[in-house]
């Protein structure tokens, strides 16, 4: 369960200006978050990071197969199930307990919660034994702020509080990805006072990322990169692509992204392929070169019913120089101001955002100021160097003597 490994990090010392047996501070950062791709996806530049503050960084995830690949990074890695798509008190209570010996073992001077389920279930087994310092990282407040049913309001109750409890402790930190999640978290009395660090997302690469010309198609085509799941809004995403083709306007919507199974969200593969007709909308599964996407796409849409963190795709579009149709969420409307990055809609609203793309379709010149402005708010803040840098000075801050 907790192989060893001397594997030599991929971050060099020369990147950050010191050695980085100069900068370690800590022992040992235990990293928890649900799944190994999530991980890969959005935190390589945490874990790198995190392999030069820390002696040793363990990452405990669902196994999904690319264990290896966090390995690579000089992290150990533990196989640990959050079931996401369960709130059934025995099986949650079953994963904390399975968190509280893990933490036990190894014994860690930090535990690095990301996202909702590692936040709620690690907060509750940091109450049991071994107590080390505690980073709370919000990348979205998920059901949260969406749940609608009895059981679900009851969870959102009870979730507050364990994060509440978390953040009240002195030896706790929290990292959030736009004002709105930090607002909505204080006036459910979880308030970790000055004891806060805002990052510009997970970090993006400008370099991988670079501005793309206009890629010419004689058909515009707006590109919607995300999980197919329900409070992405990929089926508003539809009805727009339906009021476009009765319109006449000629269109096409590529879909990337998987439909994420564990997500009880999720879009059936069934109904992707119904809505796929190969030619005006086209469902194209999922794709790691997501740069080799925005030379061929002229626009980004997330067309999001629910709030966002901070999200990556969006910002990969961005560094890409693509201009951005968003709905009026948390998250979104804090990277994007309507008319100078992208244009904003209403969420839920199919014929607003078939006017949004109708718009775009038709004025290059528009899309190409409202790329370059998006660019340049990525360079100013969004980059991995940056959100590098914002983690460094939260641990450095959360370590400090009182």
């Amino acid at each position: 369960m907790t192989q060893r490994l001397n594997v030599t990090p991929t971050l060099q010392a020369a990147d950050f200006g010191a050695s980085a047996a100069n900068r370690r501070m800590l022992g040992k950062v235990l990293v928890c978050v649900t799944e190994d791709w999530f991980a890969l996806s959005h935190f390589q530049p945490l874990i790198r990071r995190l392999r030069c503050l820390a002696r040793d960084v363990v990452v405990v995830a669902r196994d999904s197969g690319r264990m290896g690949e966090l390995q690579a990074l000089g992290a150990r890695t533990i196989a640990l199930d959050y079931e996401r798509a369960s709130l059934n008190p025995a099986r949650e209570l079953r994963t904390v307990m399975a968190l509280r010996r893990v933490i036990a073992a190894e014994r860690p001077d930090v535990v690095h919660m990301i996202a909702m389920k590692p936040i709620v279930l690690g907060g509750l087994a940091l109450m049991m034994g071994h107590r080390p310092r505690a980073v709370v990282h919000m990348t979205g407040l998920g059901f949260l702020a969406i749940s609608d049913t009895p059981k679900a309001r009851l969870a959102c109750r009870v979730a507050l509080g364990i994060i509440a409890h978390t953040l009240r402790r002195p030896g706790s930190w929290l990292l959030v990805e736009n004002p709105e999640d930090l607002a909505f978290l204080r006036a459910g009395r979880a308030d970790p006072g000055d004891r806060i660090t805002m990052l510009g997302g997970a970090g993006i690469d400008p370099v991988a990322y670079p501005a793309r010309p206009d890629p010419a198609n004689p058909i515009p085509i707006a590109a919607f990169v995300a999980r197919m799941i329900r409070s992405k809004g990929v089926h508003v995403l539809m009805d727009a692509a339906r009021i476009l083709a009765e319109r006449g306007v000629p269109f096409v919507i590529d879909l990337w992204g998987e439909t994420d199974d564990g997500n009880p969200e999720a879009m059936s593969i069934e109904t992707l392929n119904r809505w796929s007709d190969g030619a005006r909308n086209r469902y194209r599964g999922f794709t790691r070169d997501v740069a080799r996407v925005w030379e061929g796409a002229d626009i980004f849409v997330l067309p999001a019913i629910s709030r966002e963190g901070m999200p990556r795709a969006l910002l990969e579009a961005a560094a890409s120089a693509r201009p951005l149709i968003v709905t009026d969420v948390p998250g979104c409307r804090h990277f994007v101001t309507d008319g100078v990055e992208g244009l904003i809609v209403p969420p839920g609203d199919a014929t607003a955002l078939a006017d949004a793309l109708a718009r775009l379709a038709g004025d290059a010149a528009l899309r190409a100021r409202l790329g370059a402005a998006a660019r340049a708010k990525v360079l100013a803040g969004y980059t991995e160097s940056a959100v590098e840098a914002g983690v460094e000075t939260a641990y450095r801050a959360l370590m400090a003597p009182p």
